[in-house]
């Protein structure tokens, strides 16, 4: 869906956050970025759990007897946290609580393994703390977190270790820093990788709103005429076309309005082109004044108008809106530094619609011949078909 212009660029990011500092523009990304995040968190979800439970291969060396049931209730509580945030996923209470929820369990699962450490022997810690570099990575990478709550989960997680094995479990202080470098630098190159991957889903966000507007755009011009931003003959038979479903369905009586322009050649030769298509914008605007929100106004070229009336009601309601059309052209036309062009008016044929075998294009050409009718038979005349 196209958005605004000014709104893609007068885009910024904050600098920590990443939001964009427009609310609606963050709110817009939000959107465009659930389908992708509700598919990647499943995978990291279940990824997550399995290598969670492989951690168990690992209890027949370091836990005793004893501690075994703590420690798979603990790793099991955890998992069924993978698996229920996974069920989350499918209900639309995802979209405003994702980050919140995949955040639990980062955090949750790191809680987890160092719960199940104060089980073990502390010669178990050289094998275990690895498992907490996966989960930081995990929350940075793979997990579907931003790059600012992954920080904090990784900082929490940091600081949980440190007070758990300085006040809890004291370790060796050289041995506790060598620890502390290799999960800071987990950490540094997870933030690094996340905020790069975040920032360029942003700005790849913008790119493919621009060229969805830019798409747009070009698609707008192909339906319109570039003189008066009305719609062309192809926007018009298409809307002629849904008027005439409606129409059917609905037992409504619509109308087709073709007018041209009386002697505006001269006003052509006399004045230009240039003047010819001020006077041509003139006549669209005052047309456009006269038709109701619900009609289309087309150009279909050179000097000639359509008007596609709606549920018009009767023959005679047709009739009166063209003449209302023609009435507003008689008044002159006054342009700087020219004398008032005074001599304009139309000739209109009506066609009013459904009947049988109706089609766009017969809507058009019976409107055609009602204008060139009354064009014979009377200038500035009005004739219905």
């Amino acid at each position: 869906m196209p958005i605004s212009q000014n709104l893609l660029w007068s885009a910024s990011l904050r600098k920590w956050t990443l939001n964009f500092q427009n609310d609606r523009l963050e709110a817009l990304y939000q959107l465009y970025a659930i389908p992708s995040l509700r598919r990647y968190s499943r995978v990291a979800l279940l990824v997550g759990a399995i290598m969670y439970m492989l951690y168990g291969l690992l209890d027949p060396l370091f836990v005793i007897p004893e501690a075994v049931i703590s420690v798979w209730y603990i790793r099991t509580m955890v998992v069924m946290l993978f698996f229920a945030v996974f069920g989350l996923t499918f209900y639309r209470q995802f979209v405003k609580y994702n980050q919140f929820l995949l955040g639990v369990v980062s955090l949750f699962s790191g809680l987890g393994l160092l719960a199940q450490l104060s089980f073990m022997p502390l010669a178990a810690i050289s094998y275990y703390y690895t498992g907490l570099i996966v989960i930081v990575f995990w929350s940075y990478t793979f997990s579907g977190l931003r790059f600012f709550n992954a920080t904090l989960v990784g900082l929490l997680l940091f600081i949980v270790f440190n007070i758990m094995f300085i006040e809890l479990r004291p370790l060796p202080l050289l041995q506790l820093m060598i620890y502390d470098v290799f999960i800071l630098s987990a950490n540094m190159v997870g933030a690094f990788a996340s905020y790069v991957a975040e920032k360029q889903s942003r700005e790849l966000f913008l790119r493919e709103k621009d060229l969805d507007n830019e798409r747009h755009r070009q698609h707008e011009r192909a339906l319109h005429d570039r003189l008066t931003g009305l719609p062309n003959r192809e926007l018009l038979l298409d809307r002629i076309e849904q008027a005439i479903n409606y129409s059917t369905r609905n037992d409504q009586l619509c109308a087709g309005l073709f007018i041209d322009l009386d002697r505006f050649k001269p006003i052509n030769d006399t004045y230009g082109h240039l003047i010819g298509d001020v006077v041509l914008k003139e006549v669209a605007t005052r047309l456009k004044f006269t038709v109701r929100e619900a009609d289309t106004l087309a150009r279909l070229g050179g000097d000639e108008f359509f008007v596609l009336a709606r549920d018009i009601g009767t023959p005679e309601a047709a009739e009166l809106l063209a003449e209302k059309l023609r009435m507003q052209l008689i008044s002159p036309i006054i342009l700087d530094g020219l004398p008032p062009i005074k001599d304009l008016s139309a000739s209109i044929g009506v066609c009013v619609f459904p009947y049988r075998d109706v089609t766009a294009v017969d809507v058009i050409r019976r409107s055609d011949h009602a204008m060139y009718d009354a064009k014979r038979e009377n200038k500035q005349a009005v004739n219905s078909i």
